[in-house]
């Protein structure tokens, strides 16, 4: 995770005033007034000593005023003080996680296990969980073992190809073939597949499909050598893990996506699905533990500094794969930290430690 040096060492009364802004600013998504914050904080301190405070913050580099009249905002300093608060407790705090969220999680989690679409059902768990978009970038398969090759005519030349793996992970594409070529023999033709590649890694299995096959000259082999030419480009890629996000309706409803910047650069991460794994790849490089917090500028990715951005390693497929939800700076850091956290215990792996 990266850190941060304050400029200001604060004491516990700014501390209360930052604490009480950024929840205000979290539950409202506006600057916050100081008579807000008097009323917040119940009346333990007087107006004259909340604006004090405030800007004293102010010049530290804690908060913002967008106008002179207006209220404060938390700055990425601002937010980020809050976030290590939260995580500096966490051993405790996690047993004020919402009440059924272990059950949610629970129940989410076996829903998914076993799916084709496991990644994808779990990344609509984690963004319910987080009320954030939620991106789940699945563990690299490169040394997945290849069990078997099946191959199924679906008419009109097209054929569904299946990959079935050593840990009940699936690939599957539909390619076309230049001919039809009947249900026989593409059956046939995907047996000889597999008896090429069975017990090979993914990463071996895809160099090593042939472009030609090497035996007599009938329809099954040549139907073999086209679905062996298709099998390359529907593995290629595969070492680098599936990646599936949900939630996007949750972040574009927050004020901050009102506004065209922030929209452009959210719809430019989620167009192409290379970078997004590239970019989370990147971050997790950087994270201590596996865990990981980027707020606006802390972001070393210039696209994502418009957000605030938490990774979490976690066990997928008996390997390491890495989640992550995105959102405005103005995020439900305690719910995201909570979904996270709870999604991890489920999926629990000895090599992955707890936050903190």
């Amino acid at each position: 995770m990266p850190t941060t040096s304050y400029r200001t060492k604060l004491d516990d009364r700014s501390l209360a005033v930052l604490t009480a802004i950024v929840r205000l600013n979290l539950e409202t998504g506006r600057p916050v007034s100081s008579g807000l914050v008097e009323r917040g904080m119940q009346r333990a301190v007087s107006s004259a000593t909340v604006r004090s405070v405030m800007k004293r913050l102010e010049d530290a580099g804690y908060l913002d005023q967008p106008h002179t009249s207006s209220g404060r905002l938390p700055t990425d300093a601002g937010y980020r003080v809050f976030v290590d608060r939260l995580l500096a407790g966490w051993s405790l705090r996690r047993h004020d996680a919402p009440a059924g969220l272990e059950d949610q999680v629970r129940q989410g989690v076996r829903r998914a296990a076993g799916s084709q679409d496991r990644l994808k059902l779990m990344a609509g768990l984690l963004s319910r969980l987080t009320d954030s978009l939620s991106i789940i970038a699945g563990p690299a398969m490169g040394e997945a073992v290849v069990q078997r090759v099946e191959c199924y005519r679906r008419g009109s030349g097209r054929v569904l190809m299946v990959v079935i793996l050593d840990d009940a992970a699936v690939r599957t594409g539909l390619v076309t073939l230049p001919d039809d070529p009947s249900e026989q023999v593409v059956t046939a033709a995907g047996r000889l597949l597999s008896e090429r590649v069975a017990g090979r890694t993914l990463r071996d299995a895809t160099a090593g499909l042939p472009g030609t096959v090497d035996l007599v000259d009938t329809p099954v082999t040549r139907c073999a050598v086209r679905l062996s030419r298709a099998g390359r480009e529907l593995l290629r890629g595969a070492d680098a893990g599936e990646i599936q996000f949900d939630g996007v309706a949750s972040v574009l409803g927050a004020p901050e996506f009102q506004e065209p910047a922030p929209l452009r650069a959210l719809l430019r991460f989620l167009e192409s699905p290379v970078a997004m794994r590239d970019t989370l790849a990147q971050l997790g490089e950087r994270t201590r533990d596996g865990f990981g917090v980027w707020i606006g500028q802390e972001n070393p990715v210039d696209a994502l500094r418009c957000f605030t951005v938490m990774t979490r390693r976690v066990a997928l497929d008996g390997r390491l794969g890495l989640v992550a939800v995105l959102g405005p700076r103005r995020m439900p850091y305690l719910r995201a930290l909570h979904g996270l956290d709870a999604l991890r215990r489920e999926l629990d792996s000895p090599a992955i430690p707890p936050l903190h």
